[in-house]
């Protein structure tokens, strides 16, 4: 997300507007199929997380990407409906259960529209131009002493602007929701992998309690459907212990 770009392209928005052309369209790269938030299981209680977030410029720490950053994903997270996150610059009382930091890093392209614009000297929306905003997200979830990880997924938006097509089967959406559908595909997909593989399963349980039989307990109730029990804690497995 470079902001100095979106300036820019603010002003080739208005001269498309004066000339009668369409304006920027964006569109997702195929990095990965598409993710939806039905793909994620939601929780019966979200994980209470503490929300860090980094933004990134060609890897070097970029804060004023960082407001964006974090407004998009606290919306994200808590559409998923398996994580709540706790702003870390608004912090009250309650007690979270860990932290969740996300760390985002835009490699900008080089073909940007004011070097385009000042090699040429001939109004984009006649020339036409795609830009590219590529992005690598990184995820780590910290709960219970446990930290679980997802790097390296990347992904890609494309705008469109001036005298360029876009094939008729790739949707497009306005250049001013292009960071938030990227960021969305990235998150989802993390916590989609996340899921897949399990880890986010026991995560906000009660540490275990071994007990003197050697049996670990977890102090949480047993839900099932019909008529049933509701124990205060369940032995969930008896594992041989030296």
């Amino acid at each position: 997300m470079n902001l100095g770009r979106h300036v820019i392209l603010a002003s080739v928005v208005v001269s498309f507007a004066l000339a009668g052309c369409a304006s920027p369209r964006s569109f997702l790269g195929s990095s990965f199929l598409p993710v939806t938030y039905k793909d994620i299981k939601k929780r019966d209680v979200p994980l209470r997380l503490k929300l860090v977030v980094e933004f990134q410029r060609n890897g070097v720490r970029f804060p004023m990407g960082e407001v964006p950053l974090r407004d998009y994903s606290g919306r994200i997270l808590r559409d998923t409906g398996v994580i709540y996150p706790v702003d870390e610059l608004s912090l009250g009382p309650e007690q979270e259960d860990g932290e969740i930091r996300i760390v985002l890093n835009n490699v900008a392209d080089s073909g940007t529209v004011a070097v385009e614009a000042s090699r040429t000297g001939i109004p984009l929306w006649m020339v036409g131009k795609l830009i590219t905003d590529a992005y690598e997200l990184s995820m780590f979830i910290s709960v219970n002493g446990k930290t679980f990880s997802r790097t390296g997924i990347q992904h890609a938006v494309h705008t469109a602007i001036g005298n360029m097509s876009v094939p008729d089967n790739v949707q497009v959406f306005p250049a001013n929701q292009a960071f938030g559908k990227v960021l969305e595909q990235m998150i989802l997909r993390a916590l989609e992998d996340f899921q897949s593989r399990g880890e986010l399963v026991w995560l906000g349980l009660p540490p275990v309690d071994w007990g003197s039989a050697g049996t670990p307990m977890f102090s949480f109730a047993l839900k099932c459907g019909g008529s049933c029990f509701t124990p205060t804690y369940l032995a969930v497995f008896t594992p041989n212990r030296l």
